[in-house]
C-alpha cells in the first residue's frame, strides 16, 4: 500500500467515497473551527443515537458518547478555554485499537471514532502530537468518513449514507 493509500485508511477513509466525503468536508469547512465542529456533530448527530448502551464488543460505555457529544456542544455555545480543556480532558487516549484497525466492521466502533475525531477538532492544532492531527478540519473530515463507515456498517446503502451526511454538514453551516 502506498503511503497516501495508508494516510486515506487511516481514520476511516479505506474506500472512494470515504476518501470523496473526506476531500469534500475539508473543502467545504474551509478556515472555520466552529463550522468544523458543528459539522462533525452534525455528522455524528446520525449515528450517535444507535449507540448501544451494551454490546459484545464495546469499547467505551454509552455514557462516554454522550458526555463528549454535549462537552464539545458546550464548546460550541461558549468556545472558551475551559471548554476546550473540557473536552480535551475527556478524550481517552488509551484505547490500543481503532476502527478501521478491528477485524470485526461494527458500527458503534466507528460511531465512536466519529465522536472522539469531533472531539479532536475542538482543540486540533493546540498542541500537535502523534495523537493529534494537525488542522480541525482534517478532524472534522476523519469524523465524517468515520460517520460514513457507521451507517454503512449498520447497514444503509452508500448513496443515501453520503446524501445524510452531506445534508448534515451543509445543514451545519449556521
Amino acid at each position: 500500500m502506498s503511503s497516501t493509500n495508508a494516510s486515506n485508511a487511516w481514520a476511516g477513509a479505506k474506500d472512494y467515497a470515504a476518501r470523496g466525503l473526506k476531500v469534500w468536508t475539508r473543502r467545504e469547512i474551509g478556515d472555520d473551527q466552529r463550522h468544523a465542529v458543528r459539522a462533525a456533530l452534525a455528522a455524528c448527530s446520525l449515528v450517535t443515537p444507535a449507540y448501544p448502551e451494551q454490546a459484545a464488543e464495546l469499547h467505551a460505555p454509552r455514557r462516554y458518547v454522550v458526555d463528549m457529544v454535549a462537552a464539545i456542544t458546550r464548546w460550541l455555545e461558549e468556545p472558551t478555554r475551559e471548554h476546550q480543556e473540557r473536552v480535551r480532558s475527556m478524550l481517552d487516549v488509551t484505547r490500543d485499537r481503532h476502527a478501521w484497525q478491528d477485524e470485526h466492521d461494527l458500527d458503534h466502533f466507528w460511531t465512536l471514532e466519529a465522536v472522539d475525531h469531533a472531539s479532536l477538532a475542538v482543540w486540533s492544532g493546540e498542541r500537535s502530537s502523534y495523537i493529534v492531527p494537525l488542522d480541525f478540519a482534517t478532524s472534522a473530515a476523519r469524523s465524517v468518513a468515520c460517520v460514513f463507515h457507521a451507517l454503512v456498517t449498520g447497514g444503509e446503502p452508500k448513496d443515501r449514507a453520503v446524501a445524510a451526511i452531506v445534508d448534515a454538514v451543509l445543514a451545519a453551516r449556521g
